[in-house]
């Protein structure tokens, strides 16, 4: 079926490696190979970038928890996993600088209260020109003083963690002087916890993580030739391998200012709903970054385009095979361009409206090998 060498005279040895690349089956080969084929296609294609990721936190969705107080754990009410709300006591923490401080409170209070009953009782004396101006100034002074004292307990209890409300309602010392309700300050899930009961901690010990995952960052690595293939604003979707059938949906929401002298990339994040929480801080994702604004910018150009499974990687090639007329396959090393995860673009070695094998090409693949290994063709 193929012509003789002598046909080829003057074509030079590009003739013979076009032939040697050919695979020739029967109709019964080819539908039991399964082999299907598709035309390549002119497309618009926009501006794509196919990579890799990572998922964070919405590091403004999650927070590190510490006593701001050192004592000793009395009560544990949260444990790794639970839900909690905002407010709601984490841990219960037994700590005596607490006791002490809330009892310096209430003694200056006292002290300023009887300070205050002074004052004004030196001021009733002098309008009667019963007690001289002196004793007034003097009592004055000595309620600024105790107002002073009582303003520098409430600045310590406010860094130790109460509220105004707490303090305003403090109790009178007693058991529960020195206990310090520690509290959840954003709605989450109990993501990590470092505390036992009983055990004694210090205010810079990180007792439990609350992270809030309805949002979640995945964090890519934009190399130097891509940058400008990137904006602010383009869609990316995102394929995990816990659910290899589920497409989540983002959008690039920061792009690092420099450029990493290690591996020539730039940090960029895309922000992601995830409300049902299947997308876990530290999985692994692919991401397809595309440019919802490339038409009305005029990037948008015209491709030649394929399926991306008409293209085989044959050792450092890309090859596809073309079907020239029935059951005549054509192997052919081609240069591919963009690539997203239903299309190749073919840059070079098939032309718009050639039919290029789509499914079986795994078999020609096998048969093309064969032949080369043999010398001849595989019918």
């Amino acid at each position: 079926e193929h012509a003789g060498e002598g046909e080829h005279a003057g074509e030079g040895e590009h003739a013979g490696e076009h032939e040697e690349g050919v695979v020739e089956l029967s109709p019964e080969a080819v539908e039991s190979s399964g082999i299907q084929v598709a035309a390549a296609e002119r497309r618009a294609l926009r501006p794509q970038l196919e990579t890799t990721g990572r998922v964070d936190f919405d590091q403004t969705r999650i927070s590190h928890v510490s006593p701001r107080v050192p004592g000793r754990i009395a009560k544990l009410h949260a444990l790794l996993g639970d839900q909690v709300d905002r407010g709601e006591v984490l841990a219960v923490i037994d700590s005596t600088q607490l006791g002490e401080a809330k009892a310096e409170y209430q003694r200056t209070s006292a002290q300023m209260a009887l300070a205050r009953q002074n004052l004004e009782r030196e001021e009733k004396l002098l309008e009667e020109k019963i007690t001289p101006e002196k004793d007034v100034l003097e009592a004055r002074a000595a309620y600024q003083s105790a107002l002073a004292n009582v303003r520098a307990a409430r600045q310590t209890l406010e860094l130790l963690g109460l509220g105004k409300a707490q303090i305003r309602n403090l109790d009178s010392a007693g058991a529960s002087a020195a206990l310090f309700p520690l509290r959840a300050p954003i709605a989450g899930r109990v993501v990590e916890m470092h505390a036992s009961q009983g055990e004694v901690v210090e205010p810079d010990a990180k007792l439990y993580t609350i992270g809030n995952t309805d949002k979640v960052w995945i964090w890519l690595d934009v190399y130097e030739r891509s940058l400008g293939d990137v904006h602010l604003g383009d869609t990316a979707e995102i394929w995990t391998d816990a659910y290899p059938n589920r497409t989540f949906e983002g959008t690039v929401s920061y792009i690092g200012d420099t450029v990493d002298p290690a591996t020539r990339a730039v940090r960029a994040r895309v922000d992601v709903d995830n409300p049902n929480g299947q997308l876990k801080p530290g999985m692994f994702a692919r991401v397809l970054l595309s440019d919802p604004h490339a038409s009305d910018g005029g990037a948008v150009r015209q491709a030649t385009v394929v399926p991306a499974s008409a293209v085989q990687r044959d050792g450092n090639a890309e090859i596809v095979f073309v079907q020239e007329k029935p059951g005549h396959f054509e192997r052919r090393v081609v240069q591919t361009g963009t690539k997203t995860t239903e299309l190749v673009e073919i840059v070079d070695g098939v032309s718009p409206g050639e039919a290029v094998v789509v499914d079986g090409a795994f078999v020609l693949k096998s048969e093309a090998g064969k032949a080369a290994m043999g010398g001849g063709h595989s019918h």
